[in-house]
């Protein structure tokens, strides 16, 4: 009768190939997570520019309602209200003619 035993010595092709196996699976697993990584970011993405179009929008309208209700005749009538007058040439500062230069 005759028995089959497996090798009693240790056979380096085999480590290679085991380690070979090893590396493939980890980087098999690798590369789906960072797949998954990238597939949330683009998402993130997407989200956080959709926000930023909400804002963009909202500023929009708060700049426009801004400008209506400054400009045109209704900053007269507040004007108006308060008793203020508007001058043609206002002078911000007074000028010191010792310093000829500075005043052109």
């Amino acid at each position: 009768m005759t028995f089959i035993q497996p090798k009693k010595y240790f056979d380096i092709q085999n480590l290679v190939i085991a380690v070979l196996a090893v590396m493939v699976l980890v980087g098999t697993f690798w590369i789906i997570v960072e797949y998954n990584k990238t597939v949330d970011l683009n998402h993130n993405i997407t989200a956080a520019k959709t926000q930023l179009d909400a804002i963009g929008a909202k500023n929009t309208i708060l700049n426009n309602d801004v400008i209506a209700t400054l400009g045109g005749g209704q900053i007269g009538a507040l004007a108006a209200a308060d008793n203020l007058v508007e001058e043609s040439k206002p002078q911000y500062f007074s000028i010191n003619q010792q310093w000829p230069i500075a005043s052109q």
